[in-house]
């Protein structure tokens, strides 16, 4: 074996025999098992923490584009009853923006409350709704343009009392209430997580000072045990 091997290995052994004694061993063992697990259960806190903090988030999306969606429906309207009184083309811009935004805001909605059969159930019923409102919107201006102002107006008047707003605004309300009462629950949950947080550090703490306290003990004992005389 070369010198400088041999050395090296005697080295190790002189450190070991120093550093890594049975006591050593002792007082780093069990605070090792103990902040190894703190450090699990901490990362799968964490871990539950973040899914339920990303939910609080979702359900405040899933809120602000159920009124985006109600907005967009009162801007086509307002855009469309301002061309029929009117007959100004430039009231059809914002019928029209409305329109382009409801496209993809109502699918949007549907999606994003997938995860909820009975959401899902309301999303349908409100692209339904939706349909029939922008159809009736955009017949009484074809009205308008072929048979004039008075004729759109009558067509207007009759689709007021099909009250499709006040039935979209009902389902919307309905939407936005249902996800509040999951917004609040899971808060609740957030709230309990970072309990939980807390909870780790402080246990993960309290039980390394309370096994270093107890090995400190029983090496105490060992070596007054071990002492000449002591019985």
């Amino acid at each position: 074996m070369p010198a400088r091997t041999s050395s090296l290995l005697a080295t190790l052994a002189d450190w070991r025999r120093r550093f890594l004694t049975p006591e050593t061993l002792m007082r780093l063992l069990p605070a090792s098992v103990i902040l190894a697990a703190g450090i699990v259960l901490n990362i799968r806190t964490h871990d539950l923490l973040s899914d339920h903090r990303d939910l609080v988030v979702h359900t405040h999306e899933v809120i602000e584009m159920s009124k985006d969606v109600l907005i967009g429906l009162d801007d086509a309207e307002t855009g469309q009853r301002g061309y029929l009184l009117s007959s100004d083309t430039a009231y059809l811009k914002p019928y029209v923006h409305a329109r382009e935004r409801l496209a993809w805001m109502a699918p949007k909605l549907k999606e994003m409350v997938s995860d909820n059969p009975d959401q899902t159930a309301r999303a349908d019923q409100l692209q339904a709704l939706i349909n029939l409102k922008l159809a009736e919107l955009a017949h009484a201006i074809t009205v308008h343009d072929e048979q004039g102002v008075q004729a759109a107006i009558l067509v207007e008047r009759d689709s007021m009392r099909t009250a499709r707003m006040d039935e979209i605004r009902h389902v919307i309300g309905e939407m936005t209430e249902s996800e509040k009462t999951l917004l609040s629950a899971r808060k609740t949950e957030v709230d309990h997580d970072e309990e939980r947080v807390r909870l780790v550090a402080i246990s993960v703490a309290l039980l390394s000072l309370v096994s270093r306290w107890c090995v400190e003990i029983w090496l105490g004992r060992r070596k007054r045990q071990e002492e000449p005389g002591t019985v």
